[in-house]
């Protein structure tokens, strides 16, 4: 028998995911963590996935563009490493 996977949604039982982000930034608070900077995360996490869109898409020039965005400068090992995965899937 298969077991259905679920995603992200179905397991925390359908909360959006505005809601949990507010969430696991009070759990944060609470736990001493400290707040983080919260819109810094929204878009490296906002990056990550344009950057799987452009990956899919095979857009290597909107891929170019948002490594430059990311601040990831040409021949570093990150560069290199991005493009590996571009190519790779």
């Amino acid at each position: 028998m298969q077991e259905k996977k679920l995603d992200a949604r179905e397991e925390i039982g359908g909360i959006d995911p505005e809601v949990l982000e507010v969430i696991q930034e009070e759990k944060r608070k609470v736990s001493g963590r400290g707040p983080r900077d919260a819109e810094a995360e929204r878009k490296k996490k906002k990056l990550a996935e344009d950057g799987l869109r452009a990956i899919k898409a095979k857009d290597a020039r909107v891929f170019t563009e948002l490594l430059w965005q990311a601040g990831i400068r040409e021949g570093s090992p990150e560069w290199r490493n991005a493009w590996k995965a571009f190519y790779s899937a």
